[in-house]
This record gives structure tokens, C-alpha cells and sequence, in this order.
């Protein structure tokens, strides 16, 4: 796995995937995309495993993009976005969704972004009530991708996934609770102790009925997920000559106030 970025660990029957770019805050990079392709497409074909726990090293679960990596750029010297959530995002999401086993997410730190899309993709998400997921995308000047429109829709229908994207404000533990946008809240000291137990009841039980669930629940919730996520590739690929993806970027990367003019 390039760079140790995403760690696998097998034991009783219970795949830790641990994200692993801690002095990162676990952003999404080449190498996080690389690792987490690679390690789901094992873990989905290993007979020993029946249940994920998907974790993040250190203080945040993922905090989306790595902005700082930055991103290939188009002759004309604009940035590639399109290319790079084909390469470095949809694979490892894909690669996830199609594991058939249960996923717990155990949420212990800040989701954002395109982690808040790692989470909400789990099968059950148990969150540390001092936490928050955000979906941060138009904060700077973008627009929702690695799956958040449907994602977000699915769960809370259209008007309020439009309003959670668009103010794009941290939601708290308790709020993702009443959404249902997670399965669990718990104190942060018990996220992971109570989604390793849950996992393991999860390995003990009916492992290809639970395979069946999920193909059967996401046959109707996420009917086009592969075609969704190219459409928000396409659609966001046509904000790269805005002046407020410009401004997003610049805002961020000199952690300010963005200031949108709406060109």
C-alpha cells in the first residue's frame, strides 16, 4: 500500500481499515485513494472477514480533500477536477460500496466533506457525540461530489440535503442523530470499543444474509450511485473557471473568510 496510508488488520473474523494519514487529518490524497481501492477489494474476497470497522488515525475521522496536495492541472493551467475524482476518489468509493460485508464506521473525530461521504456510506455509523460531520464543499466555492447528493437526499430528502449542502454548516452529533444520518451517538471515549463490539456480534451472525440486505437496500436507495458520482465529477468540473472556486481555494489554503462575489 503506497505509504501506509490506509492499514488493514484481520482478527476474529473483523477487518480494521484504519485511515492513516494522521498529520494529514486523514485527507483524501492519491495515496489515501490508492490504499483504500486496494484494501477494500481484498477485504470484499477474504472468507475470514465478515465484518469492516472503518477508522481514522488520530484526531479526525477523514477531513475530506486534501487541498494542500492540490490537483493536476488542464493545458490551459486550470485544475483538472474531473480527472481527479475519477482517479483518486471514485475507485475507493466504489471499491467500498461494493464490499459485501457489514461496514460500522466509528466516527470518533470531525467527517467532512468527502469523509462525511465515507461515513454516510458505511452501513452503521456510531459518532462520538462531541463530533460533527460537514459537508464543506461550498465553503469553498464547489459543489458536492464522492456521492453527497444522494447520499444526503437519501437520507433526509431533497429540501433538507439542499440546505445542509448549501449553508454547508457542521451538523453535531445530536442533529445527525435526529436526521438519522448516523445509527449511534456514544461518548468519544467509547466510539471505538462499541464499534469493534458491535462488529464482532456483526461476524457472529448470518454473514451472506447481511450481504443480501445491503445489495437489497441500495438497489433502492442508491440505484445509480457509479453514474451519480460521473455526473457530479462533470458538473463540478465546470466551476474551475469561477472566480469563487479561486477565492475557496485561496481562503482555505490561508485559513480566512472566504469572500464570494458570485462569478
Amino acid at each position: 500500500m503506497p505509504d501506509n496510508a490506509v492499514v488493514l488488520q484481520v482478527e476474529g473474523g473483523v477487518a480494521r481499515v484504519m485511515l492513516s494519514r494522521p498529520r494529514a487529518r486523514n485527507a483524501w490524497d492519491d495515496t489515501l485513494g490508492a490504499g483504500m481501492t486496494e484494501v477494500f477489494s481484498e477485504v470484499a474476497g477474504r472468507v475470514d472477514v465478515r465484518c469492516v470497522v472503518l477508522m481514522g488515525e488520530g484526531p479526525v475521522f477523514c477531513a475530506g480533500a486534501d487541498l494542500v496536495a492540490g490537483f493536476p492541472t488542464l493545458p490551459d493551467g486550470r485544475d483538472d477536477l474531473r480527472t481527479t475524482l475519477r482517479r483518486r476518489f471514485h475507485p475507493g468509493f466504489l471499491a467500498m460500496l461494493d464490499v459485501p460485508q457489514p461496514i460500522v464506521a466509528a466516527v470518533h473525530g470531525p467527517a467532512i466533506g468527502a469523509g462525511a461521504c465515507l461515513a454516510l456510506a458505511s452501513d452503521i455509523v456510531v459518532m462520538s457525540r462531541e463530533t460533527y460531520l460537514q459537508f464543506r464543499f461550498a465553503k469553498i466555492g464547489l459543489m458536492p461530489d464522492v456521492g453527497a447528493t444522494a447520499l444526503l437526499a437519501t437520507c433526509v430528502g431533497p429540501a433538507k440535503a439542499a440546505e445542509l449542502l448549501m449553508l454547508a454548516d457542521p451538523i453535531d452529533a445530536a442533529e445527525c442523530d435526529r436526521l438519522g444520518l448516523v445509527s449511534r451517538v456514544v461518548d468519544a471515549a467509547c466510539v471505538a470499543e462499541d464499534s469493534l463490539a458491535l462488529a464482532r456480534r456483526l461476524a457472529e451472525g448470518p454473514t451472506q444474509a447481511y450481504a443480501t440486505t445491503k445489495k437489497a437496500l441500495r438497489a433502492w436507495s442508491w440505484r445509480a450511485m457509479a453514474e451519480q458520482i460521473e455526473l457530479e465529477a462533470g458538473l463540478q468540473q465546470t466551476l474551475i473557471g469561477t472566480s469563487d472556486w479561486t477565492e475557496g481555494r485561496t481562503a482555505f489554503l490561508e485559513r480566512r473568510d472566504p469572500r464570494f462575489t458570485g462569478r
